[in-house]
């Protein structure tokens, strides 16, 4: 996002701010249909205060210093009930810049969700919200916070509201009929900008079906764009299960799904089907594989998830055709929350204790919300996406350890000339088939009760298999963090990013060193 004018920065930070109270206001009401008295409600105010110096404030050759001073407050709002959670975590980061007489930036990150029960056992309802900062092209400067000047940011603002029904047929099946509305625009464009309707209807088999198990569900996705036709996705599954033991199982698929989009390669609409197993033996390890048929041609599938007393470990692969779109509006990143979530499951069994005992944990530790993860692409395109991924962490008495690896292709199935009015590049080529390989590694290491660090080792190859581009990012952090008085907490980081490309003249390359005092202030 580049740097604006003072004026501009207020209209804008006044019309993102509206935007964000816009979003989150209807899932305010999914709590208002429900008793409030009948939730614990929580609102917890922070405000983050930091002073940071880098040698290159636009990640570019020819680097630029600049100091940068953040004032972010934040809110925190929760809801507990038994019927009704809610959770909304909001932050305004505002941006001074040394090195412009206008230098000021305000960025929106607001990530909110809510799940009520209307009508007891009947009718529910979900709703989400979330701003967020997203890099535009993997392949050009990559920004890892909103703290750098870069062209290639822009601000991603997404929701989600779905009714539903769903009745327990107890003990022959359980359906669920569920309509879902969602939006997603940018700052950049309005090209990009979308809207969508989903309408699901699933059937699955009760407890009376022991040995062998059944379901029925179908799907149609409609995507609305401004300016293009409309992406419309439906499949129609059954599926089942035949029980060989109570820990070994074999798995079948089989199912219609007519696509319509441009397509710029097979015909997206035929049958399907796949086989394969789960087997599960014991209730902290499952292995699940299948393999089978679509209208692209063979498609795999494979799980392993395995969870020790002190570790958890996880390998798994899919590929499915998919949208930008569609994954801000349900990220595919390996949470470290999650992770965390997993890897305490046994010594803290109550799910809302575990929960804040995690979300305190990567406050005060400064942990990043999410392991390594492939940059995606802001586009209109239809692609098909395999994804490999293996996770894993340890945890002891002073020390957390995360370890992540991807293996990311994404190949194009429709054709998009918005692209070159998002992303500004000449050759949309560059974007048809893309791979993204990456491994990050963290460690945590408790000091004394009051202080803590960190470590981080990041490494991200981008290439695209029609233009022969490739671009290499290594990143390290490390950071100590000490707990002052009861509210507040001081964290001094450090950062080296390195980028090179095979670009000719070394075009793309950049190097940037970076330093930052954190002061974190909770009421």
């Amino acid at each position: 996002m580049a740097i604006i004018t003072a004026k501009k920065m207020r209209r804008w930070q006044a019309n993102s701010l509206t935007l964000g109270l816009t979003s989150i206001i209807p899932l305010l009401g999914i709590g208002a249909t429900v008793s409030v008295s009948a939730a614990e409600w929580k609102v917890t105010p922070t405000i983050n205060v930091s002073e940071s110096y880098t040698d290159n404030i636009r990640l570019t050759q020819n680097a630029e210093s600049s100091y940068i001073t953040q004032v972010a407050p934040g809110i925190n709002l929760t809801a507990t009930g038994a019927q009704l959670r809610f959770r909304a975590d909001y932050v305004m980061q505002n941006l001074r810049y040394s090195s412009n007489h206008n230098g000021f930036k305000t960025s929106h990150l607001l990530n909110a969700s809510a799940n009520s029960e209307l009508v007891k056992e009947l009718f529910f309802l979900d709703g989400s919200a979330n701003i967020s900062q997203q890099n535009l092209n993997p392949f050009t400067d990559q920004p890892t916070n909103n703290l750098n000047l870069s062209n290639n940011r822009t601000e991603v603002r997404t929701y989600s509201v779905s009714p539903y029904f769903r009745k327990n047929f107890s003990p022959e099946f359980t359906a669920e009929l569920r309509y879902t509305r969602d939006s997603v625009k940018t700052s950049t464009k309005n090209v990009f900008d979308s809207t969508g309707d989903r309408i699901l209807f699933d059937l699955k088999s009760g407890s009376t079906y022991k040995t062998i198990s059944w379901g029925l569900q179908f799907v149609d996705q409609k995507i609305h764009y401004p300016n293009q036709a409309d992406v419309e996705l439906q499949t129609s599954t059954l599926n089942g299960s035949y029980a060989v033991s109570p820990l070994f199982s074999l798995t079948a698929t089989t199912g219609y799904e007519n696509n319509t989009y441009v397509s710029i390669g097979e015909k997206p609409s035929g049958t399907f089907w796949t086989g394969g197993f789960s087997w599960t033996p014991t209730e902290r390890t499952r292995f699940a594989f299948s393999a089978g048929k679509r209208f692209y041609g063979s498609t795999y599938s494979a799980l392993i998830n395995e969870r020790a007393r002190a570790s958890v470990w996880s390998l798994g692969y899919n590929e499915d055709i998919t949208t930008t779109r569609g994954q801000y509006l349900i990220p595919a990143t390996t949470s470290t929350s999650a992770f965390l979530n997993q890897l305490w499951k046994a010594s803290v069994p109550d799910s809302n204790t575990r929960q804040q005992l995690v979300d305190n944990f990567i406050r005060d530790t400064n942990l990043p919300s999410a392991l390594a993860q492939p940059f995606n692409t802001v586009t209109n395109r239809v692609f098909l996406q395999k994804n490999l991924q293996a996770s894993v962490a340890f945890t002891g008495a002073q020390n957390t350890v995360l370890l992540n690896a991807f293996n990311v292709k994404r190949e194009a199935q429709s054709a998009s000339q918005a692209d070159i009015l998002l992303l500004g590049i000449s050759n949309p080529a560059l974007l048809e088939k893309i791979r993204q390989t990456g491994v990050n590694a963290l460690w945590n290491w408790q000091l004394s009760p009051r202080t803590s660090a960190n470590i981080s080792t990041a490494y991200t190859q981008t290439a695209s298999a029609n233009t022969g581009i490739k671009d290499n990012t290594k990143t390290a952090r490390a950071s100590v963090s000490r707990q002052l008085q009861s509210k507040l907490r001081a964290t001094v980081e450090v950062r080296r990013v390195e980028k090179k490309s095979n670009l000719a003249n070394g075009t793309g390359n950049f190097n940037e060193n970076a330093i930052t005092l954190f002061l974190l202030l909770g009421f």
